[in-house]
């Protein structure tokens, strides 16, 4: 019944002209709230390759760091470790951020150096989160060891026990 009536207000070109509109409506709607939601998450933040250097040097000292307190629990001066990170070093810059009635505006400070030219002014440097770490040793196997290892690298980098693996080498 309500079909009828639908359709005895509307003509069929009119119908069709109903659903487009629709449609349209629909579809800015969708367009607006991901328009607002992309803003959000666009950051400024640029990985170059001298963080990617540092990020590799940081997991190389981490590393070298649980050979060594291995070496020292173990006496195994030839243990394999392996760190994974979440993602690499983020460099946060100092900016002047200028909010307007309908947009907002980033610049960034620079510096000029000796030379004449603009460096951006470094405000903090913020190292990945370990996520996992893996030692292959001499007496991985033996349980006293595996536990003295866990609690020494747990306690050192902050890590909860089950993200560390132990194993035994011959």
């Amino acid at each position: 019944m309500k079909s009828g009536v639908i359709s005895r207000l509307f003509s069929g070109t009119e119908k069709k002209k109903m659903i487009w509109l629709t449609a349209i409506f629909i579809l800015g709607v969708l367009l607006v709230i991901f328009g607002f939601a992309g803003k959000d998450k666009t950051e400024k933040n640029v990985t170059t390759d001298k963080e990617d250097t540092q990020t590799e040097e940081y997991i190389a000292l981490i590393e070298n760091k649980i050979r060594n307190i291995t070496e020292q629990i173990t006496g195994d001066g030839k243990a394999a470790v392996i760190v994974t990170v979440k993602s690499g070093i983020e460099s946060v810059y100092v900016c002047d951020e200028k909010n307007g009635a309908n947009s907002s505006e980033i610049e960034y400070i620079t510096v000029r150096n000796g030379d004449g030219a603009g460096s951006l002014v470094l405000l903090k440097q913020i190292y990945p989160e370990i996520e996992g770490v893996s030692v292959a040793c001499r007496g991985g196997d033996d349980v006293k060891i595996q536990a003295k290892l866990i609690k020494a690298i747990s306690t050192a980098l902050g890590l909860s026990s089950n993200r560390i693996c132990i194993i035994g080498t011959k």
